[in-house]
């Protein structure tokens, strides 16, 4: 089958995770830290009410969290990089699918870049369903306009590329932007074998 489109994840992939960070700093708090990420990527917590019951949970204010974890998310250049790439190739779509609350994505990628880089942003809290529920991947294989044997799923989390598979999709376990380019080169080519 051959590939037609490339979906990325874009915390842990595209941009370091501050979830992570800060399950990292806080160990104690991971369930409840992710609790909070989870109702916040369903769109069911603004990211104001995330901040302040985090805030309330490990003794910051919300504005210390936004400023060193939110907006102190670093970007993968490299990986950007080779998403930029790709879509002026020509020869894919390119789609980001990600679990994330509202108004999070545009501290990493403005509306234009995001425009300019992908065919297809899914957000799970624009949508109301999140990783790794089938229904999310499929409605972004659906926008994209291709097969899932024609995708290739780009992410950090184990769970998710299992789902992907289960979907129908290729996928990648991300783990460096280099160990992903390899892995897709040899995905392109299984595709011409």
């Amino acid at each position: 089958m051959v590939t037609k489109a490339i979906i990325f994840d874009c915390f842990g992939v595209l941009v370091t995770s501050a979830r992570n960070a800060l399950k990292n700093d806080y160990p104690g708090y991971e369930i409840q830290i992710d609790d909070l990420g989870h109702q916040s990527d369903y769109g069911l917590i603004s990211r104001q009410q995330f901040n302040d019951s985090l805030a309330e949970l490990i003794g910051m204010t919300a504005a210390e969290i936004d400023s060193k974890y939110w907006n102190a998310s670093l970007r993968n250049e490299s990986a950007i990089k080779w998403v930029r790439e790709l879509k002026q190739s020509g020869k894919y779509k390119i789609g980001m699918l990600s679990n994330v609350g509202y108004g999070l994505l545009n501290s990493s990628f403005s509306v234009s870049e995001q425009t300019e880089l992908f065919d297809e942003v899914v957000l799970s809290s624009d949508v109301g369903m999140a990783k790794p529920e089938a229904m999310i991947f499929e409605l972004t294989i659906q926008r994209l306009g291709v097969k899932p044997s024609e995708c290739i799923m780009i992410d950090d989390t184990a769970i998710n590329v299992e789902v992907a598979e289960n979907v129908g999709m290729q996928s990648i376990l991300f783990i460096s932007t280099n160990q992903a380019q390899t892995e897709f080169s040899r995905l392109l080519e299984t595709d011409r074998a």
